[in-house]
């Protein structure tokens, strides 16, 4: 796995993944940028939801869930002094669907945060990572107008 960064200007840069993929990094205006990008510690936050996000969906489908649509809101407290880095983590998901069983939706958290999601394993080894979750049942009546 790698990934290659490319300076723009300023305080943009251009970040492209071995796969092929990229995404513009930028700072704060106060730095030198222009606001056109993610900082590159939101693409810490981002990375792990995306990671556990693939990991309970993909664990819920297994199970036989019926899964409508997955949300993972993750927020991430920081030092004020330098290095800023995180000192906790919190990811709240909600999981919305069919009748879905609560037991299941918890082993399926548990096991992405505790065994499968790589991003959480590597920064759960310097940070508190924290979770909880909420069911949302899937209404198939139309909204009223």
């Amino acid at each position: 796995m790698k990934a290659r960064i490319k300076w723009v200007e300023n305080a943009c840069l251009i970040a492209e993944a071995g796969s092929g993929h990229g995404v513009v990094i930028d700072g704060a205006p106060e730095i030198g940028g222009r606001n056109l990008g993610v900082r590159p510690m939101e693409m810490i936050l981002m990375g792990l939801g995306g990671c556990t996000a693939m990991d309970v969906l993909s664990i819920l489908k297994k199970q036989r869930q019926q899964v409508t649509d997955c949300v993972i809101e993750v927020k991430g407290q920081r030092r004020d002094e330098h290095p800023k880095v995180f000192t906790e983590i919190h990811i709240h998901y909600i999981i919305t669907g069919h009748n879905l069983k609560d037991t299941f939706v918890k082993r399926a958290v548990d096991l992405s945060a505790e065994t499968y999601c790589s991003v959480s394993a590597m920064l759960g080894k310097a940070i508190k990572i924290t979770h909880d979750y909420k069911i949302v049942e899937e209404n198939d009546m139309p909204a009223a107008e």
